[in-house]
């Protein structure tokens, strides 16, 4: 393969994940705008969480698919169900027609992630492998950035069925560049699927995460959360039953035995429920504690996309020289050192050690997520690096999904608590209607809820949502903690070379 035909290819992977990864955000500004247009607004969440629960559930599906039918072909087929998504949601003329549509959507975008993460690991050496990955986790940080910027602008410019119609003509020129510059894999013998694997660990994920759903919607309280769980759980444990009597798994037991592959997984998994669920509560802090504008909360993230960037970079360099091991302590100690100083903010912290700790958590993010990728990838053969790489990749989004459930739950029990705790307290002075307002609010940063109240009852309002906060934050630092301990007693040390499949090490 020459320079300008793996340059090429590069580039529309970096488009396609870019797509694939702004679709979760760009919806954002778009949605009051969708719902006063097609209606039907008990499924505003929907239109984000079937997205989500597609795109998450097949990941690690078209990992296998991918090492058995070959890159390109599955490549071509995510894209080609992502823009057809698009599309169609582009077209829809209800809600529930949009819900579905952003279901097709996600089913695309569940194998455009991993996929591509995969190609890169095939069409780049060893060494350069690291620097180039480390570019594409930064894809991430910058989809979070600029997708609700570009939701907003587009609505106000054109129309939000734009938001999605970009999406095809961009899909397409990607789908192109790679039919004509990425090789065929040949591979003689035919494929083998495990279609009960595959129907097992799809059905299982799906219970876990619709289970976390609904936790966030109904309450821990609900029994239908619960019984998703204890039916996922029952389905995980046949599943690895079936693996590991099967000829050709469709999740190959043995990766999961594999040191490197195990610790990385794991860790990325507890990192994913700290710091992925906790960034979702930093625009909240920034406006409902420090009494900030949407504008500064939503700006809030930015730093964390540089130091993410920044820290994707250094880790492509640092590795080569010193191994995973030093890479991912640092990282994950960043993440640690930055959940414990969010912990510590309350309504006097200055905007700027925001946009600081900010910077800092993206950085220890780059470091760890970049390390976790590369060492996957290395430690395996060519033919098992699909389902490594969406094995990660899988592990950070659940844990991620996870993590705001969990968290959100916190905040909600604090902050209902602390709104208690001062009804309590004030029981003579504020009036019925005041408190049955209080009992009764959807969230306590809605704009709705907070016009509804008395414009002296906003100090107070702060310091519960700053208390509720706190235990978020503590709660986030536990996990980062967790995550440390598995990084230091399980990720060995050794040089990156030392440890990769002897395939990677060959001339």
């Amino acid at each position: 393969m020459n320079r300008n035909q793996r340059n090429m290819i590069t580039a529309a992977l970096m488009v396609a994940m870019f797509l694939a990864a702004v679709e979760v955000t760009i919806v954002n500004a778009a949605m009051p705008t969708v719902v006063t247009a097609l209606g039907g607004i008990s499924l505003y969440s929907w239109v984000f969480s079937a997205f989500m629960l597609a795109n998450t559930t097949t990941v690690p599906i078209y990992g296998k698919l991918a090492d058995l039918y070959g890159r390109k072909r599955v490549f071509i087929v995510a894209v080609l169900l992502f823009v057809t998504g698009s599309a169609l949601c582009g077209l829809s003329q209800s809600m529930t027609q949009l819900v579905w549509f952003r279901t097709l959507q996600g089913l695309g975008a569940g194998g455009v992630l991993p996929v591509a993460m995969t190609i890169i690991g095939d069409i780049f050496p060893f060494e350069a492998r690291a620097r180039v990955q480390g570019w594409f986790s930064s894809v991430w940080g910058l989809a979070a950035v600029i997708g609700p910027f570009v939701g907003g602008w587009t609505v106000e410019h054109f129309s939000w069925r734009w938001l999605f119609w970009f999406n095809l003509p961009i899909g397409l020129l990607v789908i192109g560049i790679i039919a004509v510059y990425l090789p065929n894999r040949k591979n003689g013998e035919r494929p083998h699927v495990d279609v009960v694997g595959a129907g097992l660990m799809t059905i299982s994920v799906f219970g876990l995460l619709y289970a976390a759903l609904l936790v966030g919607e109904k309450g821990w309280q609900n029994h239908l959360p619960w019984g998703c769980l204890v039916v996922s759980a029952v389905l995980l444990v046949v599943l690895i039953r079936w693996e590991r009597r099967v000829k050709d798994p469709f999740i190959p037991i043995r990766l999961l035995q594999n040191r490197i592959i195990a610790s990385s997984n794991l860790t990325a998994f507890l990192t994913g429920m700290g710091m992925f669920g906790a960034i979702s509560f930093v625009p909240l802090f920034v406006q409902g504690v420090l009494g900030e504008s949407p504008t500064l909360a939503g700006l809030a993230i930015t730093p964390q996309v540089l130091g993410w960037t920044l820290g994707s970079i250094a880790a492509g360099r640092w590795i080569l020289k010193s191994g995973y091991r030093p890479v991912v302590l640092t990282g994950v100690s960043l993440i640690v050192a930055a959940a414990l100083t969010f912990a510590g903010m309350g309504q006097n912290t200055a905007y700027g050690w925001v946009l600081a700790t900010m910077c800092a958590l993206g950085l220890g993010l780059g470091l760890s997520m970049t390390t976790y990728i590369l060492a996957i990838q290395n430690a395996v053969p060519i033919q098992d690096r699909g389902a490594a790489t969406s094995s990660q990749m899988f592990s950070r989004s659940m844990g991620g999904a996870f993590g705001v459930t969990i968290l959100g739950a916190v905040m909600t029990f604090q902050l209902k608590r602390a709104v208690e705790t001062s009804i309590q307290a004030h029981q003579g002075e504020w009036s019925p209607e005041t408190i049955d307002q209080l009992r009764h609010m959807q969230g306590i940063a809605s704009p709705e809820s907070l016009a509804q109240l008395p414009a002296w009852l906003s100090d107070e309002m702060g310091q519960w949502l700053a208390h509720s906060l706190h235990a978020v934050f503590l709660t986030a630092t536990v996990f980062s903690v967790l995550a440390l301990l598995v990084a230091a007693v399980w990720i060995p040390k050794g040089s990156a070379k030392s440890m990769a499949f002897p395939e990677e090490t060959s001339p």
